[in-house]
């Protein structure tokens, strides 16, 4: 008997998964979630576009994905058409919403901006000041960036060049090639 209870909860299932869903509208509570995790940008990490934003269903709704917030990222109308056309790849959405997960929850928004803006920078040209390297204390403690004195001027003004190591370097282009495995690597610094 329970046997024959467990073939029909299994069968009403099936039906249940191949049977079209119809879109039901996201609740303002669940887009902020998505957008707060994003940071209130595109989720490409090479778009990061910040007017436009749409709500991506990673699993469609056609094929039994739901409304939840782990389902869901947010794409410029861009990037969003782009993976409907197969400009980008399904493990790629996979691999940034991983990474925002990840990322998110060590990091503050600016403090990934900050790590972004210093694989941009050549070697050696940011230099600030002791409050200045404060402001990348995060990056550094988590070994995504390094510092060096390179001036101190009698203890009037000491000067610090800050660089993304080599640790950041792999986790940002990892993070932009949306490969989770290459992710994956970069985080355990392997």
């Amino acid at each position: 008997m329970a046997n024959s209870a467990k073939t029909s909860i299994q069968e009403k299932n099936k039906v249940a998964k191949t049977k079209p869903q119809k879109r039901q509208n996201l609740s303002l509570k669940t887009k902020i979630i998505v957008l707060t995790e994003a940071g209130y940008r595109c989720a490409v990490p090479t778009c990061r576009e910040i007017l436009l934003l749409d709500i991506h269903h990673m699993d469609q709704v056609s094929n039994g994905g739901g409304n939840e917030p782990d389902n869901l990222i947010a794409l410029c109308p861009n990037c969003h058409a782009m993976y409907h056309r197969g400009s980008i790849s399904s493990e790629s959405i996979y691999a940034w919403k991983a990474m925002l997960i990840a990322i998110g929850r060590a990091f503050d928004v600016q403090t990934i901006d900050k790590l972004m803006f210093l694989d941009l920078i050549p070697k050696d040209e940011l230099i600030v000041s002791g409050d200045g390297l404060l402001h990348f204390d995060r990056v550094i403690a988590a070994n995504f960036a390094t510092f060096e004195q390179i001036a101190n001027n009698n203890n009037q003004l000491v000067n610090y060049s800050v660089n993304i190591s080599a640790k950041g370097k792999m986790m940002i282009n990892a993070w932009k090639n949306g490969k989770l495995d290459d992710i994956k690597k970069s985080l355990s610094g392997n």
